[in-house]
């Protein structure tokens, strides 16, 4: 990595943390999601029944944290810009379509622990599953099927993608360095 921040943000999710210690908030979110979705962090094995809406809430809170550095920005007014622009820089064959619903399964799980959003133009109503389909299946004029474990690996590569662009791209480095010291560790004691 082009940083030792880095190298803690970026930290495989696999590895077992050392208590007391500092940590990337990245590695820790990742852990938390697999464990959410039914997977030991350390092995990557089932190893239980996932609990999917906080598993999904873990996804797209990542999207939004990994956002931010990305963008360099963690302005209030920005983070529907921020969170699209992301995913379409970042996520592999994705549709202007499936961006906007991600980015409202993430306000209708984020904001109301719930399944519905609505839009001036749009209502979304979601129905979420974790059996490896397409990541986004509209199934009605405003129901759409999302598929956790499909987002969970679009999610991982695109962790991939942009921690290996950042090692190349200096306007990246900057935006990332912006945001570290507010967004990028914490101490467990």
């Amino acid at each position: 990595m082009f940083s030792s921040e880095a190298d803690i943000f970026f930290r495989k999710a696999s590895e077992r943390p050392i208590i007391p210690g500092t940590f990337g908030v990245l590695y820790l979110l990742r852990r938390d999601t697999l464990q959410c979705l039914g997977f030991d962090p350390n092995t990557g094995a089932r190893n239980k029944e996932p609990v999917l809406w906080p598993g999904g809430m873990a996804i797209l809170a990542g999207i939004d944290l990994t956002a931010k550095f990305f963008k360099g920005d963690d302005n209030i007014g920005g983070v529907g810009q921020r969170f699209k622009d992301f995913i379409e820089q970042n996520f592999q064959h994705i549709s202007a379509g499936d961006k906007e619903t991600i980015y409202q399964l993430r306000n209708s799980l984020l904001h109301s622990f719930g399944l519905y959003s609505k839009t001036k133009t749009q209502t979304y109503h979601f129905i979420l599953t974790a059996n490896n389909s397409p990541l986004v299946q509209q199934t009605g004029s405003d129901e759409y099927k999302i598929d956790l474990l499909s987002l969970h690996q679009q999610f991982e590569n695109a962790i991939e993608k942009y921690a290996t662009d950042l090692n190349t791209d200096s306007t990246l480095q900057s935006k990332f360095s912006l945001m570290f010291p507010n967004y990028g560790s914490i101490h467990i004691g």
